[in-house]
């Protein structure tokens, strides 16, 4: 069992990222209770922990209890039934309690366990509770409107199915897990998709590095990290740095469905047109200031300072500090994404940038294009 809350799964290969998102399904379940219903204990005060989880999890339940001490610190009970909590579900519990703050990651587990339980108590409806690989890993609304499932193996089935069906040349770019979020990619080399990019920069008087792809990225979650989305971008060069073109969100509750899911991805082609269309426009922007623009864009997307210095200073070394348009900042900005990644950033936060820098473009640029010491 992959029950540490740190384990994480990468494989290049199809057959091995389904064959994997299946064994976790077959391992996992769902069930619905009474939100008033759930009690919250420091596992530091449960002795007998480990006895009441023998039964379920056999020889693993000691490792599973080391791993809940190290991490949450907290077992959930429903009735006599006790489940250690994996990391990704203490915020899932404070939403269902109804309460927030970063002082409650410094309380002790037991006043934190208090907390939750008063506001449990006399919380109404329904509990979701997502369970796998030996512990609680969400504690959802029961409600549709709170949230809905959508099984993993099918959301990436009917993404893989629609890529098969209706472009040529797609190739299984590698899938991840985590007890957060699971994600599948796919580069599409279908002329259709790249030929609207070479276009735009002839159009502008520029070539097409020979090296380029799009790319498709799908990812979701069962912890309420994320909806089933979908993201395009265009892989550029040698070391394919991206361009972050869009993303399609579906989030998990009211009418989402596999379906809606599918209709989305049918709608891929024809939203990937708009975005490149849209890169067109930046063209046109004429910036005198780019390195003031650069960390004014960024700052405003909420980009992390040291992210900031290190891209500005990479697009200084690559353009210098002069005159450019807006297309040649908003490439700068996404080497944001390869530079994060090349130092080790983790799949969460190389998403949560992905978005970032793709906010950027609804930003004016003209606002930040003023003379000065650039302010990070």
């Amino acid at each position: 069992m992959n029950y540490a809350d740190n384990h994480s799964y990468m494989t290049g290969n199809w057959r091995q990222f389904m064959e994997y998102l299946d064994q976790i399904e077959q391992r996992a379940f769902w069930d619905v209770c009474p939100t008033s219903d759930i009690r919250v204990q420091a596992l530091a005060d449960v002795p007998d922990a480990g006895i009441c989880l023998a039964e379920e999890f056999g020889a693993e339940a000691q490792d599973i209890i080391a791993d809940t001490i190290q991490n949450s610190g907290l077992l959930l009970s429903v009735g006599n039934v006790y489940y250690p909590v994996g990391g990704t579900a203490v915020k899932t519990l404070e939403n269902r309690a109804r309460i927030s703050g970063y002082a409650l990651s410094d309380l002790e587990k037991g006043k934190l366990a208090r907390i939750l339980n008063d506001c449990l108590e006399v919380t109404k409806g329904q509990a979701l509770l997502r369970m796998h690989e030996g512990k609680i890993r969400a504690v959802h609304g029961g409600d549709k409107s709170d949230y809905v499932i959508l099984p993993m193996p099918e959301v990436y089935e009917a993404a893989a199915l629609y890529l098969k069906e209706n472009f040529s040349e797609v190739v299984f770019a590698g899938g991840y897990w985590d007890h957060w979020l699971t994600e599948g990619a796919w580069e599409v080399r279908d002329d259709r998709l790249v030929d609207t990019y070479r276009e735009l920069l002839l159009r502008y008087g520029q070539m097409a590095d020979r090296e380029l792809t799009a790319l498709i990225r799908v990812h979701t979650s069962d912890v309420g990290f994320s909806g089933a989305n979908i993201t395009t971008m265009l892989l550029v060069g040698e070391h394919k740095l991206p361009i972050i073109l869009g993303e399609l969100k579906l989030p998990h509750k009211d009418n989402a469905s596999i379906e809606l899911f599918s209709h989305n991805m049918s709608l891929v082609y024809a939203r990937y047109q708009e975005e490149v269309e849209g890169l067109g426009r930046l063209f046109d922007i004429q910036i005198d200031y780019p390195l003031n623009v650069m960390s004014g864009v960024m700052k405003k997307a909420d980009i992390g300072l040291n992210l900031r210095v290190q891209t500005v200073e990479r697009f200084k070394a690559v353009h210098g500090s002069g005159q450019c348009n807006g297309y040649d900042l908003y490439c700068g900005i996404c080497e944001a994404v390869f530079l994060a990644e090349s130092s080790g950033a983790t799949r969460r936060v190389l998403i949560n940038l992905e978005e970032q820098v793709s906010k950027c473009l609804k930003y004016r640029f003209s606002d930040f294009d003023v003379p000065g010491v650039v302010n990070f």
